[in-house]
């Protein structure tokens, strides 16, 4: 049961419904994911993609920018199933519309600005115009609308079995624009849940760092049973899995030194997982894998942050970084006792 008191904010009546649905789908053996899906036609194929990242990391973005024609299927929570079988959980979008352009944002753009849409917390001027980038009240914008808005998606029902999952991690340092992981790399970072908190998160959030397990804040459950039951699912149906950065390398935003990954090199990034594209190097850091390279990415060191650092003379500050997140994501996986050695290893 979930009560929500004096508030008006759409999400609660959502997140409620949400815990509710996460609890139903671990007792039928599935694991509920605060992912986005989508389908991306490659020769003649179907590669089905699951987004998942906390709000704010670019799981909307990612899930409706286009390529090779792909077409969204759900945006905000999957239940992923044995066999690697996807459910979806609504017939719509509960978008962040912060710094929403259409220029890089057309679909999304276009459905919030339907006369469907439903607009909270969104600055409105004295006209009736509004305007995605006033921040003079909040960053937490959002618009509810249909998946119809978007002028065409694909129905769950209709998903052949998922190919790619992207674990979402809003980061300001080492973490490479894309890496690829082993089973138990993959189970050991959906428990991590690592990100830079966004507006999304509210002002107690932003700009921290968080770890928030699955990424799913909903899971009503022991958190250790969500790895688990993750690396079990990848057990059932072998998938690749992937952590992307969707911050930047090498520092935060008005550190000169620093570089963004920015939503065009993020899609390029899908596109080159869908179509096999992207080349692979093992990192000796974190024991899993770089990309050497990237169709449309002409920027190494986004892929290899390593060679930022020690283009700029800052190799002892890399290897400090590199220690301390080892430490810590030892210490917090060991924290959920569910959890098996070899899933903790991994990141040690």
């Amino acid at each position: 049961m979930t009560r929500v008191v004096g508030s008006d904010y759409f999400g609660e009546s959502k997140k409620g419904g949400l815990r509710m649905w996460n609890r139903i789908v671990y007792d039928r053996g599935g694991l509920a994911l605060h992912a986005g899906c989508k389908a991306i036609p490659v020769n003649g194929d179907e590669k089905v993609f699951l987004i998942i990242g906390l709000s704010g990391t670019g799981k909307t973005t990612t899930t409706f920018t286009t390529q090779n024609d792909s077409l969204p299927v759900q945006d905000d929570f999957v239940a992923l199933m044995p066999g690697g079988k996807v459910y979806g959980t609504e017939n719509g979008c509960f978008a962040k519309t912060f710094s929403l352009d259409p220029e890089f944002e057309p679909n999304i753009y276009r459905a919030v600005t339907s006369s469907g849409s439903y607009l909270e917390n969104v600055y409105q001027d004295e006209r009736g115009k509004v305007n995605f980038f006033e921040t003079s009240y909040t960053k937490n914008g959002r618009a509810v609308f249909s998946l119809a808005d978007l002028g065409a998606f694909k129905d769950a029902r209709d998903l052949p079995r998922v190919d790619y999952l992207l674990i979402l991690n809003w980061n300001e340092n080492i973490i490479p624009a894309v890496a690829r992981l082993t089973q138990s790399q993959a189970a050991a970072y959906f428990m991590l849940g690592e990100t830079t908190g966004t507006s999304a998160g509210g002002k107690a959030e932003e700009g921290k760092f968080l770890r928030v397990p699955g990424t799913n804040p909903f899971f009503p459950l022991r958190q250790g049973m969500q790895g688990v039951r993750f690396h079990e699912l990848l057990d059932s149906h072998p998938m690749e899995v992937f952590l992307m950065n969707t911050g930047r390398v090498g520092g935060r935003d008005g550190d000169e030194r620093s570089r963004k990954v920015t939503i065009p090199h993020s899609s390029a990034i899908v596109k080159g997982i869908a179509e096999q594209a992207v080349k692979w190097t093992d990192d000796g850091d974190f024991g899993y894998e770089v990309a050497l390279d990237v169709p449309g990415i002409d920027d190494p060191e986004l892929l290899q942050p390593r060679r930022l650092y020690e283009r700029q003379g800052r190799m002892q500050e890399h290897q400090d970084l590199v220690e301390r997140l080892k430490r810590d994501r030892v210490e917090t996986l060991r924290r959920y006792p569910d959890l098996t050695e070899d899933i903790i290893r991994t990141v040690a």
